[in-house]
């Protein structure tokens, strides 16, 4: 009786165990979390672009007020354009360069 017992709870283990152990465990990777990218339109509408035209003002007033006061005429005669390209333009398309919802149109 006794080995019958413990034949039987060592069955019953081992199909907990496996009835526990998943059957596949399906990672995702950086690269694969890019492809389905999007917002829901709500959050998009009401945070997303809000944060994206805050960063737009901040970054060209910034820029603006740095170049004026701290490095002047040399900096704006050359390297304006490229630093106001860097400061701006990503913000201005994420704000107004894709559709409602989307996160790769810029």
């Amino acid at each position: 009786m006794r080995k019958l017992l413990a034949t039987l709870l060592a069955g019953l283990t081992l199909v907990a165990i496996l009835g526990v152990t998943p059957a596949t465990a399906n990672a995702i990777g950086f690269e694969d979390s890019l492809d389905d990218c999007g917002y829901p339109k709500l959050f998009d509408a009401a945070i997303m672009r809000p944060i994206g035209l805050f960063g737009l003002v901040a970054g060209a007033t910034g820029l603006t007020l740095f170049t004026l006061t701290l490095i002047g005429p040399a900096m704006v005669n050359r390297d304006y354009p490229q630093v106001a390209k860097l400061a701006v333009v990503p913000a201005a398309k994420f704000t107004f360069g894709r559709r409602l919802g989307e996160c790769t149109g810029y």
